[in-house]
């Protein structure tokens, strides 16, 4: 969603796909900065640190993306959320633009 790219800032539409998920169960990713996420249809399930939650639309989440973090859709439907992360860094899995 941001016009132009920006090293600073992420603004994303995110499909999380039936089954998909951010990294298995037993590896969790961390990275820095912080992560916001605004649910706008179906159900993502969230894993922060030691704490599970499910969010479904109209839900929303801020979190300190240092702690360890994992992703995955729950049930039979598509996810789709509004993504932002503020200044990401020592990801490993992005290339730099």
């Amino acid at each position: 969603l941001t016009p132009t790219p920006d090293q600073d800032v992420e603004f994303l539409v995110v499909v999380y796909d039936v089954g998909a998920e951010s990294c298995p169960k037993d590896a969790l990713i961390r990275h820095g900065g912080k992560e916001y996420a605004y649910i706008l249809r179906g159900h993502l399930g969230i894993k922060i640190g030691f704490e599970d939650f499910e969010l479904g639309p109209g839900d929303s989440i801020a979190f300190d993306a240092q702690m360890p973090h994992r992703l995955w859709t729950v049930g039979k439907e598509a996810a789709e959320a509004v993504w932002v992360v503020l200044n990401r860094h020592g990801d490993h899995r992005v290339r730099p633009a």
